[in-house]
């Protein structure tokens, strides 16, 4: 598992393009970043491997990023294909940035690209209501923390669609029905509400 990183935060990155510092300059973690190199203490990771693995981790209380899926398995992760070996930083939002099941569970970032992330592959998936139900909260948490993100930075001057591209993906474990229908139909409703695109995998290329 990372537990830092020696790369630095320079003008070209995403978090710098955005201006979250000035966009959550209210919110406590922002508060305590006296320096940019600090942000990687807390609010995010960064790494530039071909391969990364996205993990909900319960004792952390957080989303992090792994090697390797060794004792995991690689039905509870999310797969990062990086094969031009961008920096790509992982910013934790649930539980770290905001209170605990109230947003999405974590980002990606890169210079081009931001990914929201919702994980429900520790959900209880056992029943058809509880997988739609899990469906819907994981849609509901995706489009809460884009909307919050995107008028924070509309706020110092950011349109965050202009700068990069932006979409959201939720990850369910691989034994969970697939219910095409719900997913395409809640996809149609998210894009109609936020304008990005919800997918649903365990996988994605930065």
């Amino acid at each position: 598992r990372l537990v830092g990183s020696e790369m630095c935060i320079r003008d070209s990155t995403p978090i710098v393009q955005l201006r979250l510092r000035k966009a959550f300059d209210d919110n406590e973690k922002f508060k305590a970043v006296k320096y940019d190199e600090d942000l990687l203490n807390e609010l995010f990771e960064c790494d530039s491997r071909g391969r990364l693995y996205v993990y909900d981790d319960s004792v952390a209380g957080h989303s992090v990023f792994l090697h390797d899926t060794d004792g995991i398995g690689s039905d509870k992760v999310l797969c990062v294909k990086n094969p031009g070996g961008h920096e790509t930083f992982l910013w934790h939002i649930d539980g770290v940035l905001f209170a605990k099941d109230s947003k999405c569970d974590c980002a990606l970032l890169t210079t081009a690209n931001v990914h929201f992330i919702e994980f429900k592959s520790n959900a209880a998936n056992k029943t058809p209501q509880a997988i739609k139900d899990n469906y819907e909260k994981a849609s509901r948490q995706l489009q809460l923390t884009f909307e919050e993100v995107r008028d924070r930075c509309r706020r110092v001057g950011v349109e965050i669609t202009d700068v990069v591209c932006v979409d959201a993906c939720a990850v369910f474990n691989r034994s969970v029905p697939r219910n095409n229908a719900l997913k395409k139909n809640l996809s149609v409703k998210f894009l109609d509400a936020t304008g990005i695109k919800l997918h649903f995998s365990d996988e994605m290329t930065v």
